[in-house]
């Protein structure tokens, strides 16, 4: 029965977003149409014999058998076909060329103001919705935070680049916003620290932000929204009870709910040993231990209780016993300190250096207790889900990151609502749709020039998937995937391919500026020549599907 209802749901699903996407086109080449007097015969969802539908005046309204596309038909749509009396001066073909231009444009450009629709609505109903507020929880070793002397617990007021005025900072999403587009670039941060207000100069870093359509880089200083958890380690050369990557959850008898928590704690013992509970293994397996005599200072004055979440530090969470890492001698509780020379102070570090490893090649390894280990990573194969073109991706053995069982949401130091007027949520909801239209338009044209493989193209049985899983995962999701597929969709049909909206643009163009009509013999040609390629596009988008489906 429950197979039965995924399936029901999932047909459903691509039903709605396909016949909404199609409703959507067609009824924007209606709508102009019937306002410039067009005679409108059929406005069908679906091509082949009808299912169902109904007339209303002059027009046929209906839902046929193939759910693959749709269709206006109009009046003397077809040059051969002879026209009635009664439609003179009311047919497609007849209209000023201005007229039919705005007609073929018109389906396009509804599937591009309806994503505008769908993110205002969207944003809309985030107003309300809890996110993470401009407060400082963890600030990355090494970072440019870090190097300005930002500090957990702080808050960001406002952020000002050069040239422009200082922008108001509500919530931790609109920090990465105003950040990211300048790499390299002195910002200025008003910060609040015990209530007194500091302007503090950070120059973001350039960390690569590239996507499958283009390469590009964005700013970032540094700085998490959340906590670093109470994982922990002892200080080299300190005898304690304490094991590295234990969780502590409370010192002296005072809860600890993060790295901040415990320094404090720590701090607070005087340099006296202490009494700490911790949770001891890893992800859901720890258990609870109570340690006594715990020391808080090493020989040096220094603290002996040091944090060891992933986000502040480079502790192996996990090593696979018959991976590479392994292989080498590396142990969990290991402090990893550099990779081909290069510093690693947290997973972030780490990440950035991906590219110092590569299959069979050996990365030097130098680690916290002075130990340097040649480590030589593995090869697995794996298949690129749009292409499905096999690719080696390097197989380390270890890993930095060990969350499970922790409660992340209680690390962000601060939630707050969400609060946009109409005004600025329209604002807003362009900006997102000119992105969107500006990728889709630039993975279009590296397409068409042969820069991206056009593996990559889905056909029915990809949007079958993506509706299915989006619809999983709720209305919001089901919505913006079916924004963005819209986007798609209308400006595939402005390609200037006869039979397609674009064909019909570009011959009302030609004859505008010519002043003449195509003869028939033309029309004819080139509504053959746009057929076959629209029959050729989608065997080729069908094979893709089937090669992703069911190929090796």
């Amino acid at each position: 029965m429950g197979m039965l209802q995924n399936a029901l749901q999932n047909v459903l699903a691509v039903a709605v977003l396909l016949g909404g996407l199609i409703f959507v086109h067609e009824l924007g080449h209606y709508l102009v149409a019937k306002a410039l007097g067009v005679k409108v015969l059929s406005f069908s969802i679906g091509f082949g014999p009808r299912l169902f539908g109904f007339r209303r005046g002059e027009t046929e309204y209906k839902i046929s058998i193939l759910p693959l596309g749709g269709y206006v038909k109009m009046a003397g749509e077809d040059p051969t076909a002879e026209v009635a009396p009664e439609d003179r001066g009311r047919t497609f073909l007849e209209q000023a060329p201005w007229k039919r231009l705005a007609i073929a444009a018109a389906g396009p450009a509804m599937n591009l103001v309806f994503p505008g629709v769908v993110f205002t609505l969207l944003l809309l109903a985030q107003n309300g919705d809890l996110t993470p507020g401009p407060v400082v929880g963890s600030v990355s070793p090494g970072s440019p935070a870090e190097a300005a002397g930002l500090r957990p617990g702080d808050r960001i007021r406002a952020v000002q680049a050069p040239g422009e005025g200082p922008v108001a900072i509500r919530w931790f999403g609109e920090l990465r916003e105003h950040v990211s587009p300048h790499p390299g670039a002195p910002l200025t941060f008003t910060v609040e620290r015990g209530g007194a207000l500091r302007p503090v100069t950070i120059v973001p870093a350039t960390e690569d932000d590239s996507n499958v359509v283009e390469k590009r880089q964005r700013g970032v200083i540094g700085v998490s929204p959340a906590y670093a958890s109470a994982l922990a380690a002892p200080a080299p050369g300190v005898a304690s009870p304490l094991e590295t990557l234990d969780l502590v959850t409370s010192v002296a008898g005072r809860p600890v709910r993060h790295a901040g928590e415990l320094a404090e704690a720590v701090e607070a013992a005087g340099c006296a040993p202490v009494a700490m509970e911790v949770r001891r293994g890893s992800g859901a397996a720890r258990a609870p231990v109570a340690l006594q005599g715990v020391p808080t200072c090493a020989p040096d004055g220094r603290s002996a209780v040091l944090p060891a979440d992933p986000t502040v530090a480079a502790y192996l969470a996990a090593v696979a016993a018959d991976g590479p890492a392994a292989a080498a001698g590396l142990r969990r509780g290991d402090l990893l300190v550099a990779v081909n020379g290069k510093p690693v102070r947290s997973f972030r570090d780490l990440n950035l250096l991906a590219r110092e490893f590569e299959p069979g090649r050996p990365a030097a390894l130098a680690l916290g207790d002075g130990r340097t280990v040649r480590l030589v990573p593995g090869s697995q194969e794996v298949k690129d889900p749009f292409t499905r073109e096999a690719q080696q991706r390097p197989v380390l053995g270890f890993l930095l990151e060990d969350r499970v069982g922790l409660d992340l949401d209680a690390l962000v130091v601060e939630q707050v609502p969400f609060q946009r007027g109409l005004a600025e949520v329209v604002r807003v909801a362009h900006q997102q749709l000119w992105e969107l239209v500006r990728l889709t338009a630039v993975g279009l044209g590296k397409l068409l020039t042969f820069q991206l493989s056009f593996k990559m193209v889905g056909g029915p049985l990809t949007l079958f998937s993506i509706a299915a899983e989006a619809a999983e995962q709720g209305l919001g999701t089901f919505l913006f995937q079916m924004a963005f597929i819209s986007i798609n969709l209308g400006l595939m049909n402005l390609l200037p391919i006869p039979v397609l909206d674009g064909g019909h643009i570009v011959t009302a163009v030609i004859e505008g500026v010519t002043r003449r009509r195509l003869s028939l013999r033309a029309r004819e040609v080139a509504n053959v020549v746009g057929l076959f390629l629209v029959i050729g596009l989608m065997a080729l988008a069908i094979g893709n599907d089937l090669l992703r489906k069911f190929g090796g």
